[in-house]
């Protein structure tokens, strides 16, 4: 199944403080969370202007925050991600569960790029989001009106896919049970 996504975050040196994050699922599902944990002291004043004031203040913690995404994919054996520039989001998403090599099994390690995927087709302009930008659920709401707009142009790019790890042998061990591997840092409290 596909899965468009966008996050909301700070930037700082060496880290990313995940501020929210939105999937938009290829069933129609939706996923949308806050971080509680977000130090806003490091925040730029464009975050603190465009970001902050769309957040609904329904927040928790990096831990359930990670729970609850690996709740909304569970079962997919075989998830496809998109985003739109997406090389931070998927650092911060990734970074929920520990890294890429505490991913969940099923999941691949990286995520597919609309932007990249638009230059190969000669880099039409997309459409316009109308909703609010800046706002994860939105942005990936977005993410997936920019996908459909190119798979109407290359249906056969519409089917790809990202599997398999960077290291073959690796095994994801986040939810250690499930997976076979190691507990993440997450389950272990060392994350």
């Amino acid at each position: 199944m596909k899965y468009w996504i966008d996050t909301e975050f700070i930037a700082k040196p060496f880290a990313i403080d995940l501020v929210s994050v939105g999937l938009v699922a290829e069933d129609g599902r939706e996923f949308y969370a806050e971080s509680s944990q977000v130090d806003w002291s490091k925040a730029s004043p464009w975050t603190l202007q465009n970001v902050r004031p769309q957040l609904d203040g329904k927040a928790m913690s990096l831990e359930d925050l990670s729970y609850a995404l690996g709740d909304f994919t569970h079962g997919d054996e075989h998830p496809v991600f998109w985003g739109y520039f997406p090389a931070w989001d998927w650092v911060a998403l990734v970074g929920l569960f520990g890294g890429l090599e505490e991913l969940p099994f099923h999941y691949p390690q990286l995520c597919l790029d609309i932007k990249q995927w638009a230059i190969e087709l000669g880099d039409p302009q997309l459409p316009r989001q109308t909703s609010s930008p800046h706002h994860a659920l939105n942005d990936a709401r977005w993410t997936r009106e920019a996908w459909a707009f190119l798979a109407n142009l290359h249906p056969t790019g519409a089917d790809r896919r990202a599997h398999g790890r960077k290291n073959s042998g690796q095994v994801g061990g986040w939810r250690g049970a499930l997976s076979g591997g190691r507990p993440s840092p997450m389950e272990t409290g060392a994350g």
